[in-house]
Order: C-alpha cells, then structure tokens, then sequence
C-alpha cells in the first residue's frame, strides 16, 4: 500500500510540473530541420528566416521583412534557440522592445513546435511546422484566433532574394 501512495505521489508531481506535450522537448535536436534560409512571399512584402548552429545548444537566427517593389527593409529581429534550464527557449530581441522575449517550447511532436509565452502582450504562441524538406509554416498568434500565418521555402541561396 505505501509503495502504491509513492507511486501515485510521483506520478501526479510529474504530471503537474513538466508542460503538456512537452516530453521529448527538451533539446535542439528535433529542431535541426530548421537550420539554413527560408523564404516567405508575401502581397506586398518578402518574408526571410535564416538559422545558424552556433553551439551544441545554441541556434541563432535572423528574420527579415522587406517590400517586394523596392527591397526596403521593414522590420528585422535576431533569434535565438536555446537549450538551458531542462528546456528549449526561443528568444526574440525586436528593435520596439527594449529586452529580447522568451517562449519556452512547450509541445513538440513530429515535425510540430510550439513556443509560449503567457505574459507576452502579442505574440503569445509561436508554432513551427515542417511540412516535408522545402516547407515551413509558422503560425503566429494570440494562443486563440488573432494571428497570421507565414508560409516559408527553404531558400537555397538567398542571393537570388
């Protein structure tokens, strides 16, 4: 019976610490896919995201927003993943926030990443979904219905951008 209580004990402390769907969560290595250029086109603007392996547990990352008529560069943010802590964080540093934002990988299943942070104003939820070798689809959003969906290519050179 106390052996019983014990297991129930851990069982029930493991369910309520570690995050929902987040087993297996807990290093870069699912995330290797991601490493190289990505382009997204856009109406009016191209869309790029470009990764780098700096260490064992470090990505590095650049995303960049320019119009597609005359190039111009609309908005840009450096990206880090990193693993530390038992986990994976993503963290984004953009020229209107003073400090870089933290999401924290909280589900990860085949080819699927999802990143939050819960006191973030927006975003608040980042998904990453490899669809076959040459696509990305990044969704980009509140955690409910307000967002938008970015559709990535892998670039194999960016100087044709």
């Amino acid at each position: 019976m106390k052996s019983l209580l014990l297991f129930l004990l851990i069982a029930a402390v493991a369910t309520f610490t570690a995050p929902a769907g987040a087993a297996g969560c807990d290093s870069l290595a699912g995330l290797r896919w991601l490493l190289g250029d990505w382009i997204a086109e856009g109406d009016r603007t191209t869309f790029q995201e470009s990764w780098i392996e700096r260490g064992p547990q470090t990505f590095e990352g650049s995303g960049i927003e320019r119009g597609k008529t005359d190039g111009v560069l609309k908005s840009g943010e450096s990206l880090r993943l990193v693993e530390m802590s038992g986990g994976v964080f993503y963290l984004s540093k953009v020229t209107h926030n003073e400090l870089p934002v933290a999401f924290r990988l909280t589900g990860c299943d085949e080819g699927r990443f999802v990143f939050e942070n819960a006191v973030h104003d927006f975003p608040k939820r980042l998904e990453y979904r490899r669809e076959g070798e040459e696509r990305l689809v990044v969704r980009v959003s509140d955690g409910a219905e307000k967002g938008f969906t970015l559709e990535f290519r892998r670039a194999h050179s960016l100087r044709e951008y």
